[in-house]
């Protein structure tokens, strides 16, 4: 498997389906995250994004598509482009044949909401039906298709569907030029991304440079030069921020302890894995664990 699909399969980035339908009157979405990627899919009509990064709210149409990071501005989607609904009191969710709009809106929360990972990435990115590709315009439209159905397990078909759509936008912003640094940009590499790869399928390996260098066929010089000019941190400072975000990930699963996620991430002793834990998300493993947390440290 290549870099990105081990990053997504191992950071288990699933798509919760929150609202397929259509809206009448003077709606307004209000989705804003500071832990999730949300996203909007207009499937029928016109809508308005105002966001207080633009100077102007931008029209949406059918098949287009929208997606909001948690460092993403403040802002709304709503039924005009020169009126903003103090709040969504005068919504009417309808059905889809019954709404002046329709939308599949869904979120992908993440376990490090502030790594330099998601970062990198635009805060808003809005890729217009004319700009989608013939891929990512065939999965709009099948998405549409199944939710507008409204057959027997479609909630559970479209959630699988829309998991595609975030490799398929960070697929766009890579080839559109909308992403200069960070890990997608240095899977571009070939070297690079062997080691990333690495990294990725087995962090609880006791990785060394040495060792990545001869698996990729790199020299030390070039892969710490490259690695931090592209990444922002050094091979082994991201091996540790990795192995922190899919703690992050196996602490919320049921039965899961802490000795045992530190036993997979290659520590020794749960002091230390709490220490290194701590540091990333400036809290410990275990409240974490019971959600009673806001990620504000960055990686």
């Amino acid at each position: 498997m290549d870099a990105l699909t081990l990053l997504v399969k191992d950071l288990n980035l699933r798509a919760k389906l929150a609202y397929s339908g259509g809206f009448c009157g003077r709606w307004l979405i209000d989705h804003n995250s500071d832990q999730s990627i949300w996203f909007h899919l207009v499937s029928k009509g016109k809508s308005w994004i105002h966001s207080l990064n633009w100077q102007a709210p931008l029209m949406l149409e059918d098949g287009d598509l929208a997606l909001f990071l948690p460092h993403a501005a403040k802002h709304y989607l709503s039924y005009s482009s020169d009126h903003l609904p103090v709040d969504s009191t005068d919504t009417i969710a309808t059905t889809w044949d019954a709404g002046d709009a329709g939308f599949v809106c869904g979120e992908i929360e993440l376990g490090m909401p502030k790594s330099a990972l998601w970062q990198a990435l635009p805060a808003e990115i809005v890729i217009k039906k004319s700009q989608a590709g013939e891929i990512l315009e065939k999965l709009i439209e099948l998405i549409v298709s199944e939710s507008a159905g409204n057959r027997f397990g479609s909630g559970s078909v479209v959630e699988r569907l829309c998991d595609s759509i975030f490799v398929l936008v960070v697929r766009h912003c890579l080839e559109e030029g909308l992403v200069h640094q960070g890990v997608f940009v240095a899977m571009q590499d070939r070297r690079l991304a062997t080691v990333l790869g690495l990294m990725h399928q087995e962090p609880w390996q006791p990785w060394t440079i040495a060792e990545l260098c001869s698996r990729a066929g790199i020299s030390k010089t070039v892969l710490s030069e490259k690695f931090t000019e592209l990444v922002g941190a050094s091979p082994i400072e991201y091996l540790i921020s990795w192995r922190m975000q899919i703690a992050a990930h196996w602490l919320k699963e049921p039965g899961m302890t802490i000795e045992r996620v530190a036993e997979r991430c290659g520590y020794d002793s749960v002091p230390a894995f709490s220490k290194a834990f701590k540091r990333s998300f400036g809290v410990s493993p275990g409240v974490h664990r019971r959600g009673r947390h806001e990620t504000n440290h960055q990686v």
